[in-house]
């Protein structure tokens, strides 16, 4: 058995490495790596257009040497690609690029998640008094939140098809919530206040952690309304362990 796990990380270093091959194998190299690169060009749109196909072959082309598929499934393969850009340094004047590339990693991560359920408050309203402060609502598997130094759902939005390319926001933060919604996937820059409300229902805020937060208590309605009626929230249990702890994870 050690012998064929020998010889199968020779046959990886081969493949992934940048020593000379032999025909056959080279030819398998330049199909591996190009099978990769169509990998990350379909989930990476945006990074492609805003680069340029030949700096995103070269980018694709040394991430996938550095970090080769370890799925057959390769929707799952590039993950990492925007923190491999973060230390790129042909993207080092591209300070915006690894934003945008976790940006639509999560777009790629939440089309194949689960489909969101949705709140049942018949359940809920049946809890004894007691027991709701210990609800702790649950984000639908296709949420993400990413935070940015840059305008990132911007430039994302400017690079749909159909656009020019031109954000309509240059500079700034952004909060963004990406989601499940309907048949698809739906990108939306948020407030700081509905940030740090979903912040903290995704580190497992309790009920009653949200409500002895002065700022969610005087909005704590508007917002569970409008985040289990999109289905961002989409189901609860009962957990006293975390409360107070969670409202101050959420703020980083």
């Amino acid at each position: 058995m050690s012998a064929l796990r020998d010889s199968q990380a020779r046959f990886l270093d081969d493949i992934f490495g940048d020593g000379p091959l032999d025909s056959r194998r080279a030819v398998y190299r330049r199909n591996v790596l190009a099978n990769l690169h169509d990998a990350l060009a379909a989930t990476y749109p945006v990074v492609r257009r805003l680069v340029g196909e030949p700096f995103f072959r070269e980018a694709a082309e040394r991430f996938a040497r550095a970090h080769p598929s370890r799925s057959g499934d390769l929707h799952r393969f590039g993950e990492g690609f925007g923190q491999f850009l973060s230390r790129y340094p042909h993207a080092a004047g591209l300070s915006y690029l690894p934003g945008v590339a976790r940006l639509e990693w999560a777009v790629a991560a939440s089309f194949h998640a689960a489909d969101p359920g949705r709140v049942d408050f018949e359940r809920l309203a049946a809890l004894p008094e007691p027991e709701r402060v210990r609800v702790r609502f649950r984000l639908q598997a296709g949420a993400h939140l990413i935070f940015s130094d840059y305008p990132i759902a911007a430039i994302w939005e400017a690079n749909q098809p159909g656009r020019d390319g031109t954000p309509l926001r240059a500079e700034g933060e952004d909060r963004t919530l990406v989601f499940r919604e309907g048949l698809g996937v739906r990108v939306r820059s948020l407030e700081p206040l509905d940030w740090r409300f979903l912040r903290a229902v995704a580190v497992g805020a309790t009920m009653e952690a949200l409500a002895g937060d002065a700022e969610f208590a005087v909005n704590l309605e508007r917002l569970l309304v409008e985040w289990t009626g999109a289905r961002v929230i989409d189901d609860f249990a009962l957990d006293g362990a975390r409360g107070v702890a969670a409202i101050s994870a959420a703020r980083g």
